[in-house]
């Protein structure tokens, strides 16, 4: 990407990075091949960009640079609505160099079923964690690999040698816990594990504590952590959000968003004592039915936070197909 090494080493040279002064969201909105951008209080702003052959799964924003990270499914073919190894890469201001710039994610020589992924996310130093979609069902573990922030100015960046290997069918959102360890969740194995991210070792497995929960066991895709170390979860089919009422359990049932054929099939993002949560309807949603993006209270009170009708009254919807939500900074760091 053009001009990626100035801007890395101008937020250096500055020492500091301010990426909250103009917050806005991003949401990917998969059906329509598209990152669609909103306010804070949910008023839809524009198209950010398109994704062009691609279909969006999830998003992160480096804390150094300001770009925008996209995770890809295909969308034509016969992978047609296959996660890719595909990353696509933005500005700060939705503007992409050439051709949808990417980067190709691969196993490396290790044990992998599949190179496909399917989320990821930036540590506070620049670094970007990426989790192969795929894992025990192929033969293989989940493999968590590591770019570092000097590498990702390359066109081709090669992540770490050593990957943190996740013993799971399935490898959904990640999230950092209060203690710096890297946290994948995994609806197949109704399960959520931790990691250790210089060791690589596993740090806790949620299995035991998601199968007392007294709303049953959860399919968890989104997760999220507040600053007491207590999980929340998305039970992706059930349409439940959970919460542990204290770190150790018990895991509770905090609000029931949507029921069939709506799921809860992409991401949580925890902003202060406030929940934001996709939903995703199957079948393919029609013009008068987009796609919601919740927001729920810790207490459990809902919102309807991004909802709109038909054209040409979308009012604040613009989603067919929501995957993700990202708050994330409109300017590049200073």
């Amino acid at each position: 990407m053009s001009n990626r090494l100035s801007i890395a080493v101008f937020a250096v040279l500055l020492g500091a990075s301010s990426l909250h002064a103009a917050e806005q969201i991003l949401v990917a909105s998969q059906r329509s091949n598209s990152l669609e951008q909103f306010t804070t209080s949910g008023t839809w702003v524009r198209t950010f960009a398109t994704t062009g052959p691609y279909a969006p799964t999830s998003m992160a924003q480096s804390p150094l640079t300001g770009e925008i990270f996209v995770t890809t499914m295909w969308t034509s073919g016969e992978q047609i609505g296959q996660t890719t190894n595909i990353i696509l890469r933005y500005h700060a201001n939705g503007q992409f160099d050439t051709n949808w710039d990417t980067f190709i994610v691969s196993c490396n020589g290790l044990p992998c079923g599949s190179s496909e992924t399917q989320s990821m996310l930036f540590d506070s130093s620049g670094n970007l964690w990426v989790a192969t979609a795929y894992g025990e069902d192929l033969g293989e573990p989940i493999d968590i690999f590591e770019y570092l922030a000097a590498d990702l100015t390359q066109p081709n960046p090669q992540a770490q040698p050593n990957a943190i290997v996740a013993e799971m069918y399935r490898g959904d959102q990640m999230a950092f816990n209060k203690f710096g360890n890297l946290c994948i969740a995994g609806f197949i194995d109704e399960n959520v594990n931790c990691y250790n991210t210089s060791t690589g070792a596993l740090t806790q497995s949620y299995y035991t504590e998601i199968h007392a929960s007294s709303a049953g066991a959860a399919e968890p895709l989104g997760l999220a952590f507040d600053g007491d170390n207590r999980l929340y979860l998305t039970s992706a089919f059930t349409g439940e959000v959970l919460k542990e009422v204290q770190p150790g359990g018990p895991i509770v049932l905090l609000a029931t968003l949507i029921s069939s054929p709506r799921l809860l099939d992409g991401n949580m993002v925890l902003r202060g004592t406030n929940l934001f949560v996709p939903s995703f309807y199957y079948p393919s949603p029609t013009v008068s039915t987009p796609d919601t993006v919740f927001e729920v209270s810790t207490s459990g009170a809902v919102t309807n936070f991004i909802s709109g009708g038909a054209p040409p009254a979308l009012g604040n919807d613009h989603l067919w197909g929501a995957q993700w939500v990202l708050f994330y900074s409109t300017t590049t760091p200073q």
